[in-house]
């Protein structure tokens, strides 16, 4: 390279003087291979220490670090065979020795070569401690030391130890400022690392302090700040690239690619820069494990796997810091999970977890697998790691929210999500989960969550040519959460959406027959629904026209086959629903749901054989199904009830038993199944154990607060206590809050309770509120003819009752209306008759004949009532008007009184007033004459004259004593003002 001034520089040479005053010249850039040359010679010669530590320098500068060690243990023993050298002169060759070992020891990759190096190196410097304890530099070796083995405190009480002595000791305030920066004291560092940098003089030390004062400005914060301090680092030393300060900058560049708010020019920029210096931190040194690591991550982003997994691999074989293996070993991670090779990259996750525990991406790649894996308690775990490190990470927060749901744990869950919420309000998919966390216990919240997420996905841009497009299973969600709501209409409209949106699909996908029959699927499903929709809008033909036509075409869907048969159930056709259950048979024998259901169809005809067909499901179909354990359980309950008699005690009994034991078995395999312990209850109640059956009843009651069974039980368990109106209430509460008072058996119950009430207070009210819920429930289920039995039965005992009361205590019209319900349950007891003998009836005919009897004779003995009550109403009515024209007539007597005296009074107070006037009149007469009189008269006289007046005034009457005082007290006023003077003279007593 040529000068400025055309002169070829000389190589650096390290001039070493012999005996015989010659000079051996050793040239720095080229030093032979084996030192022994060289010390050999200087052996010889006699040559001082240091030349032989100038030599050791020269080769540990060209990383020669054997050749150095070498060196230095040849001028350890010259130094020791010479007598003429003191000790103290060994110290810089123990020191650099000491630290060459440490060099090595940081370099070696396994662990007992790297013990034998430190041990090697605590020998030398304990040496250089014997020979001089006091020597700084053995104070900065010592530090270094202590950092290799992560003893901060010590090393830094090290450098400390060293700068009081020694404050402008660059190595020592390297030492000082690199522990703080550990420390994340960035600011002390900062302060440290500029004051190092202004004691140097030249270039040895620079480019170290300018690295740590750009990492101190980066972790404050002040980027530009950071990129000039490593831009200076390569301006120092442009003959020979920095690759820790290429890659420096270039993960600054790479990462301000990132950041929006700067903007896509800057970006563009940024990414391009930070690129650049990435290659040339690579072409500086190819062997750098951080630089290859960045390359790996490059190559990762660029779906560049193969490249990016070798780069990491070469970063991990060639790094001896347990950091950088680590992010090595998760580059290699992460290339595997991205190529699907899941178990290798499992096996490189937790490498880097080995290495570095904290190591967020790993934990996060670790929860990932192990959630492709399905432990889910142990995905949770990690994640839940990588939340609490990184409280900020909003993906982490939102897994976990999903894990926690797929773990059955919804609270916690909701909460994870809700907090992303907070975050992330454009995440339609984050929406729908919320929504189906939301579908049990807030189903307004569910369905507000879906309309968000349906407002979402309207307002995302769509492909030209296309219309605005909601997932399909979306529209069908939203319609069966207004369809659970009762909102048939929004449902209807929803569902109608819904398939037109599969179809619409079904257009743009032709050529993808998988998603074609994804989204066929979906159509299936919302069809099946809207059969569903019709059967609860009372459709019941078109929900069978759409079933069928679903069987039709897909003859495996099984749930549009036992809808058919409930249907067909519904309508009073039994065998015909058992045998579309039975056709589910065709794809599947074993359909547990089908045999349940055939079993319900026996039981509801009394047939012993239903028994037969829930074992079944336990037997072949699923052992574990907990809807039959309840069905048998029912069963055998119903079976206890039937059993009638002392005779069948025991029957009884053991029939109990076994009910009891379905119901236990399905507690064992679900401790939260309300209809278990709702049996169990029944049983205990139907036994007996009234105030047992209670308690689990109120207990069941706090865990299922919308279950209306057990509301209904409950009032069950009341009526058994004989706490009518209790039952009642929670009858009405539970007819009008869960069933919309259209359950005929919950009205039915609310019709016995006033019925029970009335019989026992003789209430009429009560016995019309009997009647009233009767005829309620018969409206609802006008096919039951038992209810229309119950209704005449009511008329006839309200008759009953109006016949039984006192003459007083009942009217004509309450008769009246008697004998119109007698005619109602004649005619309703007439329509029980004319059934067909041939249809089967929960009534006995002979009962229904002997009722309408009584109620012919009834009728006639209220009719012969009515006649006397009548003539006694009369004679009441007539007595009542006899007695209000008397409380008339002295009404009105007193008013006369009361009017007359008031007119005396009125009278009196007249005459009262015109006398006083007439006296008050006459006084002022008699004043103007003595007025008159008194005018020739002395003051004194007047006063006496006055006085003896006002005297016989009060003797009279005219005046009083406080009109006398107040026309006093300014005479006596007057007199003091005469003579103010005058001494008052002192009463004597005697």
């Amino acid at each position: 390279m040529a000068t400025t001034n055309g002169h070829v520089p000389r190589s650096r040479t390290i001039e070493v003087p012999l005996q015989h005053e010659q000079v051996l010249e050793v040239v720095c850039e080229d030093l032979p291979a084996n030192p022994i040359e060289l010390t050999d010679i200087f052996s010889q010669e006699g040559v001082g220490l240091l030349y032989y530590r100038l030599l050791a320098f020269e080769y540990y500068r060209q990383s020669k670090f054997d050749e150095a060690i070498k060196v230095l243990r040849a001028g350890l023993n010259a130094a020791n065979d010479s007598p003429q050298t003191q000790a103290r002169h060994k110290l810089p060759l123990l020191i650099l020795m000491a630290t060459l070992n440490i060099q090595l020891a940081k370099m070696a990759s396994d662990t007992n070569v790297k013990q034998t190096f430190m041990t090697e190196a605590v020998q030398l410097i304990n040496d250089a401690d014997r020979i001089n304890n006091q020597y700084e530099p053995t104070f900065i070796i010592k530090g270094i030391l202590y950092l290799q083995r992560g003893d901060l405190n010590e090393a830094f009480r090290s450098f400390t130890m060293t700068l009081e002595k020694i404050p402008s000791c660059i190595p020592a305030l390297i030492g000082k400022g690199r522990i703080q920066f550990t420390r994340k004291q960035y600011r002390q560092a900062l302060k440290t690392y500029q004051t190092a940098l202004s004691y140097t003089t030249g270039n040895e030390y620079n480019v170290e302090i300018r690295l740590g004062i750009g990492l101190c400005y980066h972790q404050l914060g002040m980027s530009s700040e950071a990129k000039t301090a490593f831009k200076r680092c390569l301006q120092m030393n442009p003959s020979k690239s920095n690759p820790v300060s290429l890659i420096l900058l270039a993960i600054m560049e790479l990462n301000e690619s990132k950041d929006r708010e700067l903007g896509i020019v800057h970006q563009e920029a940024s990414l391009k820069q930070g690129l650049q210096h990435m290659q040339m931190a690579h072409t500086a040194n190819k062997k750098d494990p951080v630089v290859l690591n960045m390359l790996a991550n490059h190559f990762f982003l660029t779906k560049e796997f193969a490249k990016s997994i070798k780069c990491a691999t070469r970063a991990y074989n060639i790094s001896r810091q347990n950091l950088v293996k680590a992010e090595a070993a998760y580059q290699v991670a992460r290339a595997q999970h991205q190529m699907q090779q899941y178990d290798d990259a499992f096996k490189y996750y937790s490498e880097a977890l080995q290495l570095n525990p904290d190591h967020i991406l790993s934990q996060f790649g670790v929860g990932q697998l192990y959630l492709k894996r399905g432990e889910i308690d142990k995905a949770i775990q990690y994640f839940d790691k990588v939340y609490s490190t990184e409280s900020r990470c909003i993906e982490a927060l939102k897994v976990l929210g999903s894990l926690y749901a797929l773990a059955g744990k919804k609270e916690k869950a909701m909460e994870c999500l809700v907090k992303v919420l907070t975050e992330i309000k454009d995440d339609p998919m984050l929406l729908i989960e919320v929504a189906q966390l939301s579908e049990e216990n807030d189903d307004k919240r569910a369905l507000r969550a879906y309309e968000q997420a349906t407002e979402l996905y309207k307002r995302q841009s769509p492909a030209d040519g296309e219309e605005d497009q909601v997932l399909p299973e979306v529209l069908n969600n939203m319609a069966a959460m207004y369809h659970m709501q009762g909102d048939l209409q929004n449902a209807e409209l929803h569902y109608g959406l819904a398939v037109q949106e599969c179809e619409r699909q079904l257009q743009l996908t032709e050529t993808n027959d998988d998603m074609k029959q994804k989204i066929a699927g979906f159509e299936l499903t919302i069809s099946y629904n809207l059969g569903r929709l019709c059967e609860d809008k009372g459709d019941t033909e078109k929900a069978t026209e759409i079933y069928k036509k679903i069987v039709d075409g897909n003859p495996g869907y099984a749930d549009a086959h036992l809808r058919l048969g409930a249907i067909e159930q519904a309508n009073g056709r039994v065998s015909d629903a058992i045998e579309h259950y039975k056709e589910v048979f065709d794809t599947n024998a074993l359909n547990a749901d089908a045999w349940t259901m055939i079993g319900q169809a026996q039981m509801s005809m009394n047939e012993k054989i239903c028994k037969r067909s829930f074992e079944k499901v336990l037997k072949d179909c699923d052992k574990n199904d907990l809807y039959t354990h309840v069905a048998l359980g029912n069963y055998h309950s119903n079976t206890a009830r039937e059993m009638k008699g002392d005779d069948k005690r025991a029957a009884r009994s053991e029939a109990y038993k076994l009910a009891t034991g379905f119901f236990s078995q399905t507690l064992k395999r679900d401790p939260y199944n309300v209809y278990a312990a709702n049996g169990i209850a029944i049983t205990l109640a139907e036994r007996g154990h009234v105030n047992e059956a209670k308690d689990i009843f109120n207990q069941v009651r706090e865990s299922a607060v919308n279950n209306p069974s057990i509301w209904v039980n409950l009032a069950h368990v009341h009526v058994e206590l004989g706490q009518f109106k209790q039952a009642a209430v929670m009858y009405e509460n539970a007819s009008k809050k869960y069933y919309d008072d259209k359950d005929a058996n919950v009205l039915l119950c609310i019709a016995k309770m006033h019925f029970m009430i009335g019989k026992a207070d003789k209430s009429p009210e009560e016995m019309l509120l009997a009647l009233t819920y009767s005829e309620k429930a018969y409206s609802v289920d006008p096919n039951d003819k038992t209810i229309l039995y119950d209704v005449a039965l009511v008329h006839q005992t309200y008759a009953q009752l109006i016949s039984d009361l006192p003459k007083d205590q009942r009217t004509t019209d309450q008769m009246r209306q008697a004998i119109t319900g007698l005619e109602s349950s004649k005619a309703h007891f007439q329509t029980l008759l004319d059934i067909s003998p041939d249809v089967h009836v929960h009534y006995d005919r002979k009962i229904v004949e002997q009722r309408q009897r009584h109620g012919e004779s009834l009728r006639t003995q209220i009719e012969r009532k009515l006649t006397d009550q009548m003539e006694f109403e009369g004679e009441k009515k007539q007595r009542m008007e006899e007695a209000r024209k008397k409380r008339d007539e002295e009404y009105q007597r007193k008013k006369v009184e009361e009017d007359e005296r008031r007119e005396q009074e009125v009278r009196e107070r007249e005459e009262m007033e015109s006398e006083r006037r007439r006296i008050m009149e006459k006084v002022r007469e008699e004043n103007a004459l003595l007025a008159s009189q008194d005018v020739g008269l002395s003051d004194e006289e007047q006063q006496q004259k006055q006085k003896k007046k006002r005297r016989k005034d009060l003797d009279d009457g005219i005046v009083d004593d406080e009109e006398m005082e107040e026309n006093e007290a300014p005479r006596r006023r007057k007199r003091k003002e005469k003579d103010p003077s005058e001494k008052k003279e002192p009463k004597v007593r005697y």
